[in-house]
């Protein structure tokens, strides 16, 4: 089994705009996201075992990123549940078509990850990546998993893709 850990986030990305004139602001529209989550959702649904090791808010963005790794055959006994806000990215699409995002991650429950006392047996890779690394007090608690299970021999992965 893969363990993907990091980030679940929901990225707000404009609408296509479809009147003249354009509207003043886009409507922005929630997709389901991050590194981390992306990856645990591509291996899932190309058959791997697959299972994702992060924090992840009981609100309705918290629930729908459940329901997208779970309908991607990821298993999900690991994530651990908060109150906490979930992670937002807005997306800027620039007129030459590529993006900056803008975070708001300030208390979002991803943030707040615990180390879990032992990952399932059977586990043969780690990977763990992306804005996680950066954000306290998690990124601390998956350095120390990153750690423990390189220890135990365990393949590990660490997927550097940090924006500011």
């Amino acid at each position: 089994m893969i363990v993907v850990a990091g980030e679940a986030l929901i990225d707000l990305v404009p609408a296509p705009v479809t009147s003249d004139p354009a509207p003043a602001l886009p409507p922005l529209l929630p997709q389901r996201g991050g590194g981390p989550y992306n990856a645990a959702v591509a291996l899932g649904r190309l058959g791997s075992p697959t299972a994702f090791c992060s924090r992840v808010s009981t609100d309705a963005f918290g629930t729908a990123l459940l329901a997208g790794l779970r309908d991607a055959g990821v298993d999900t006994a690991l994530v651990q549940r908060g109150p906490e806000p979930t992670t937002l990215a807005v997306a800027d699409v620039g007129s030459d078509g590529s993006a900056g995002y803008g975070f708001y991650t300030e208390g979002t429950a991803d943030r707040l990850f615990a180390l879990p006392p032992a990952l399932p047996d059977g586990v043969t890779a780690l990977s763990v990546g992306t804005c996680s690394l950066v954000l306290e007090p998690g990124a601390s608690a998956y350095e120390a998993l990153l750690e423990r299970e390189s220890g135990n021999g365990v393949f590990t992965a660490l997927d550097p893709n940090i924006r500011a």
